[in-house]
């Protein structure tokens, strides 16, 4: 009984073993990886082209203003896109606008 045990301990261990081994790569899962981290840098460009169109609009309410927006919802009539501005944070006392964690 003990041996039968052990045994089957064994099996399962070898088994185990083999299904975690890493699965061939196939061309379609290469292109599928190129094709999400093309996404990813696509957003990831278009979220730095938005921080550096809000933070010139803060600088340009400051420059025709003499202070800085106390929300960034005063300076939407200065982005020419729909910018989602709940997406940044922004100190109104010296106009720093960041990009918030995801």
């Amino acid at each position: 009984m003990k041996y039968l045990l052990i045994i089957s301990l064994i099996i399962v261990i070898l088994f185990s073993i083999t299904a975690c081994k890493e699965k061939p790569r196939t061309p379609l899962d290469d292109y599928g990886d190129a094709l999400l981290d093309s996404y990813k840098r696509g957003q990831d460009t278009e979220e730095i082209a938005n921080l550096d169109a809000v933070k010139k609009a803060v600088m340009v309410y400051y420059a025709s203003n003499g202070k800085y927006p106390q929300s960034l919802e005063e300076i939407k009539d200065l982005l020419s896109s729909d910018i989602d501005l709940s997406r940044y944070s922004y100190n109104s006392e010296n106009g720093k606008v960041t990009l918030k964690n995801r």
